[in-house]
């Protein structure tokens, strides 16, 4: 029975387990992975009051007119960066000062504060405070932390492993090029999975349920294409019950019959085999798989708003995936979006989702995600 496409994401949340393997990096070599562990301070930092200005510290009373002017023997010449002595409590900009040479003193040119300009110890970072946590996504601002603790390697989780299954005689034959599976494969790579294998498979029962039980003993995930009308052999496998059905026949356009299934605890995304139809497809439904399978606290990708600026058409009875371009501010649909279509999402940088609605005018705001 068909489902709706919200059912489709809590099912990916609840009954497919996201990934525990992990793998000790460098931290370059770890960034944009996800941290397996939480990490710690080891020590506080800064580990002493630092100066913040190049000029100069002296001791701070409760601030009167008299401390415009300060002894000069009492002041102490500091530079950026530098260990402020005990007791002193305050530094004045070397440009906010000047030394009167008659008098011996250093004149301020206006009242300082309590601690100005010193950064206390443990202000950047206290000792025990958690720099990064298990499962967050290491960043090269997460990495300025982590080196100044003398944090050279982290452990993370290790990608998730895809392998993809393409199904068709025409394929098979050669006669027409495998470009589903080399968007999906780059799609994969650039949400951080890796590649186990590409396979081209004839419209054979045996042979599919064959590739499927070799990949989910190497694959974390395997995405199938193809097949999935109502008298191919990946739908006749879906209907037989050989694989743990999730879901099947979300209620998506342009990717009506795209299903989840497991083998083996592995799950296995079903994609149609037109080209707009099997990437929408996976937009939907690989990429929330995929940040579900890497712990995202988020299974959709990042979502903004934006002011339709052509009118769209959309069908009412299930949930509209429309590919298109926004400049942040507009969102303007691709000139087509039928499922056959081969080169459309190459000038797009996102879709819209649209629900229970036939038309979208000109001016109207829609929610826009980006690939």
């Amino acid at each position: 029975m068909p489902v709706l496409y919200q059912e489709a994401l809590k099912t990916i949340q609840t009954a497919v387990a996201p990934l525990r393997k992990t793998q000790t990096l460098s931290l370059l070599k770890a960034m944009h992975r996800i941290s397996a562990t939480n990490v710690h301070a080891h020590f506080a930092l800064p580990k002493y009051p630092m100066s913040l200005k190049e000029g100069y510290g002296f001791i701070l009373k409760e601030p009167t007119d008299d401390a415009l002017c300060i002894p000069w023997s009492q002041t102490v010449r500091l530079s950026t960066g530098d260990f402020v002595p005990a007791g002193i409590n305050a530094v004045v900009a070397e440009e906010d000062a000047h030394i009167d040479y008659e008098t011996n003193r250093m004149v301020l040119n206006a009242k300082p504060s309590l601690y100005q300009n010193i950064k206390h110890q443990g202000e950047d970072i206290a000792k025990g405070e958690i720099l990064l946590q298990r499962f967050e996504r290491i960043s090269a601002y997460k990495i300025t932390a982590l080196s100044s603790q003398g944090i050279h390697r982290i452990k993370v989780l290790k990608k998730p492993v895809i392998g993809i299954i393409s199904i068709g005689e025409a394929l098979a034959n050669g006669h027409v090029a495998n470009s589903n599976a080399m968007s999906l494969a780059g799609r994969i790579i650039e949400l951080g999975g890796t590649i186990e294998t590409m396979v081209v498979c004839r419209e054979n029962t045996e042979t599919i349920l064959e590739h499927l039980h070799r990949l989910s003993s190497v694959c974390d995930c395997i995405v199938t294409t193809g097949a999935l009308s109502h008298k191919d052999a990946m739908r006749a496998l879906i209907n037989q019950n050989v694989f743990e059905t999730l879901f099947d026949r979300v209620k998506l356009t342009p990717s009506q019959p795209s299903a989840l299934s497991l083998l083996n605890a592995t799950p296995i995304l079903h994609l149609p085999g037109l080209p707009l139809s099997c990437m929408l497809g996976f937009e939907m439904l690989g990429v929330p798989l995929l940040r579900h399978l890497q712990h995202y606290t988020c299974m959709l990708p990042d979502m903004i708003t934006c002011i339709n600026q052509k009118r769209l058409t959309c069908k009412a009875s299930s949930m509209n995936a429309v590919p298109g371009f926004s400049d942040g501010r507009h969102f303007l649909h691709a000139p087509y979006y039928e499922a056959g279509r081969l080169n459309i999402l190459s000038a797009c940088n996102g879709y819209t989702l649209i629900e229970n609605k036939e038309v979208i005018e000109e001016g109207e705001e829609i929610a826009f995600f980006y690939f």
